[in-house]
């Protein structure tokens, strides 16, 4: 029995390795909808994802990476059955979720940048003591009249 047990599987590789020549025809798992995430799938979550990505500002640090989280969570297609738009759905999803993470990122870096990077404070302090020094030269001659 086990000596045919082998040979079997052999020969199924085989068959599978070279479907041409046996007139075999291997049956590739088709990629299907997730029932699990299809339970806890609510398109409000999709739809503001979606809305946060293409109006930048519009959501705050926190949900854009709670929103970029709970897509990075789901599995499978909601929408699409066919297995080559199904691989493009799943990419394109996982393209949305790096969206808002580097969107939450960005926003994130500016917020630094603007109140609490020391270099762009000296700058700006440069800045405003220049100014003030360009604004003091043009008023002592006119005071001096």
């Amino acid at each position: 029995i086990f000596k045919t047990m082998i040979s079997s599987t052999a020969l199924a590789t085989i068959l599978l390795v070279l479907p041409g020549i046996s007139g075999f025809t291997a049956s590739y798992p088709k990629i299907v909808r997730s029932l699990t995430t299809k339970l806890n799938y609510h398109p409000q979550t999709f739809e503001r994802a979606v809305e946060c990505a293409q109006n930048y500002g519009l959501c705050d640090i926190e949900e854009l990476l709670s929103l970029s989280s709970e897509l990075d969570q789901f599995q499978g297609c909601f929408y699409e059955d066919d297995e080559e738009a199904c691989d493009k759905e799943i990419h394109d999803r996982n393209d949305l979720a790096e969206t808002l993470l580097l969107q939450g990122e960005m926003r994130e870096r500016q917020r630094y940048l603007k109140e609490a990077n020391l270099f762009a404070h000296d700058i700006q302090e440069d800045h405003n003591m220049h100014d003030r020094d360009n604004f003091i030269e043009n008023i002592v001659p006119e005071m001096d009249v």
